[in-house]
């Protein structure tokens, strides 16, 4: 897009946002798993159907997701424009349906967003291609009616939806849809609601313009994942103009929601509404704008799969196109490295959401996930899949050294990544990422002493997406006082079985939820233990390991080294024996 539309975005957005109260999507329900459904071959070119008049009766069938069965809705045509017919519940005439609501309708679709000097229609159909045209009539087919959802008694509702089902002939059985009965009516159809989405309002359009990128999106690739094709919907009614708040203000309060998880409960997916959309904007403005969002749309490939294929497609993934700096502030330290992988986007993404990293919405305001004062403190906690927490430790008292250490669960499957970002009195803000070891994702950081407030952000990424681990992944984390850990380390023989040799740590503080382990070499060449963990003395802060040396070993030759986390804190032989 231009650069005069982004102004306009940003105008917009920042100052008069569309609100709505509690809007899902109930495409998300009807088109999970829908592999059974595929679309009905297009007909042919052939002269245009013609035009129906106002006035012109049809009976529709609408899934009814409470009792999860079709019904029929009576409903009327009342307003035809360039690209839409707008078809009303009998029942929602004269009570929440007007002519005044229609002809706006009509407008937005046709003419004009709040962003725009086009309607819906036009603006997504050039950005993301043309919807399908299985009736052959040119036009979305528009029915306003009183959806009828599950959550009458509950804080959302089912403003809108586009049903595959109407892409195909006949009755159906939809597997995504848990057994939900569907007749189709073969048509290229949204459903909106008018109770009690403000249908006579910027709302309507919102779900509207939300709601055709589904059907576009079906177009090109009918088995998307849900996360993706609702972030990409949120994100086509933003650039119309539409701005869902509460999807964003949903994942401000819960920003631990995995990002690629698309939870089956629909009543608690708002946030995840909120993560989608964050996701595909900061992809907007930082990795090609409305051109990347389009080649997911039109990607063959799904999931996470379709948008790492896509960004290396663009030369955003080797280097060959540079990607703008998500930080608003140039007092941000982040290193930064040319060759990247998805999973190296979304940990910088999670960054960008703590510190809002966005031009063309407000500021966010992430709720953490836990705060602490009090020290030592050991935690553990659950991350699922492409999700991060957010810990806050704050510093009360100046020029103290705190110590964080943490430990990631499950190595085997997991891909850890570990930020702090530490807020200073001068303003600047610093981040630095936790070096963790190898194949144990363990790790430690301390917190500068002119720091006023840090913030740690594990996160969870797995390499491979197909092989992510499906249940979340624990681990565990804590802060102590006083910098880094020291040992006072001696290697003593058994007086009574001289082969055995004891190796015992003294700490000067107490280790919270982290054991020290000890690595032995022969020769300093052949490896005798690996990093096996020592034993704690009951009711101290002492440490032991016992090895038995076999005979042809001598002492002298043998070399062990003190780890803690990723940290090798001290070294000897066992030749130096205390005096």
């Amino acid at each position: 897009m231009r650069e005069s539309m982004i102004l306009i975005i940003i105008l917009v957005v920042l100052f008069t946002p569309q609100r709505s109260k509690a809007f899902r999507c109930g495409t998300s329900e009807l088109i999970e798993n829908a592999d059974a459904i595929t679309p009905l071959q297009e007909p042919a070119a052939t002269a245009p159907a013609p035009l129906l008049a106002i006035g012109t009766e049809r009976t529709f069938f609408a899934p009814d997701f409470r009792s999860r069965q079709s019904y029929t809705v009576r409903a009327v045509l009342r307003g035809v424009g360039k690209y839409c017919y707008v078809y009303v519940e009998e029942s929602e005439w004269d009570a929440r349906v007007t002519p005044d609501t229609v002809t706006n309708i009509v407008r937005a679709f046709d003419e004009r967003t709040p962003t725009q000097s086009r309607g819906i229609y036009p603006t997504l159909t050039h950005v993301f291609g043309a919807p399908p045209d299985i009736d052959a009539n040119g036009r979305i087919i528009l029915l306003l009616l009183n959806i009828r959802d599950a959550f009458e008694n509950s804080g959302t509702y089912t403003a809108g939806f586009f049903n595959p089902a109407d892409q195909q002939r006949g009755f159906l059985r939809h597997p995504g849809a848990r057994g939900l009965s569907i007749r189709s009516n073969v048509a290229d159809m949204l459903y909106i609601d008018t109770r009690p989405l403000p249908i006579h309002s910027p709302h309507a359009h919102n779900v509207i313009a939300h709601e055709l990128q589904h059907l576009i999106h079906w177009r090109h690739d009918a088995r998307e994942a849900v996360w993706v094709d609702e972030g990409c919907s949120d994100y086509a009614a933003f650039l119309c103009g539409y701005f869902s708040e509460e999807h964003v203000a949903a994942f401000e309060k819960t920003p631990t929601v995995s990002l690629t998880h698309w939870p089956e409960n629909h009543n608690v997916s708002l946030a995840h509404y909120g993560a989608a959309f964050l996701w595909m904007l900061y992809l907007h403005e930082h990795y090609g704008g409305p051109d990347t969002v389009a080649a997911i749309v039109k990607h063959p490939s799904t999931d996470i799969d379709g948008i790492t294929a896509v960004l290396l497609e663009l030369g955003f993934l080797d280097g060959t196109q540079p990607r703008l700096p998500w930080h608003r502030t140039e007092t941000i330290e982040l290193a930064k490295n040319e060759i990247l992988s998805v999973t190296d986007i979304f940990v910088d993404w999670q960054v960008a959401n703590l510190l809002s990293g966005y031009k063309l919405i407000r500021r966010l305001t992430l709720t953490p996930t836990d705060m602490h004062r009090d020290y030592p403190f050991y935690g553990e906690s659950v991350i699922p899949p492409f999700a991060a927490e957010f810990l806050h430790f704050a510093l009360p008292n100046r020029n103290e050294t705190l110590t964080l250490r943490f430990s990631g669960g499950n190595p085997a499957v997991a891909d850890w990544a570990v930020h702090l970002v530490e807020w200073h009195s001068n303003t600047r803000i610093h981040i630095r990422e936790m070096s963790l070891k190898t194949n144990r994702d363990t790790g430690n950081l301390n917190i500068s002493p002119a720091a006023t407030a840090a913030l740690l952000i594990p996160s969870l990424q797995p390499e491979a997406a197909r092989l992510a681990p499906i249940n979340s992944v624990p681990y565990q984390y804590s802060a102590t006082r006083g910098g880094n850990v020291t040992f006072i380390t001696s290697v003593l023989p058994n007086p009574v079985h001289p082969q055995y040799w004891e190796i015992i740590a003294q700490t000067n503080e107490p280790l919270i939820g982290f054991t020290p382990t000890i690595t032995l070499e022969y020769l300093e060449r052949q490896t005798l233990v690996e990093e096996a963990p020592m034993r704690q003395l009951p009711r101290s802060g002492s440490y032991r390991y016992t090895v038995r040396l076999a005979p042809e070993q001598v002492p002298a030759d043998v070399t062990w080294y003190l780890f803690l986390d990723a940290r090798r804190v001290e070294q000897g032989t066992f030749s130096d024996i205390p005096k």
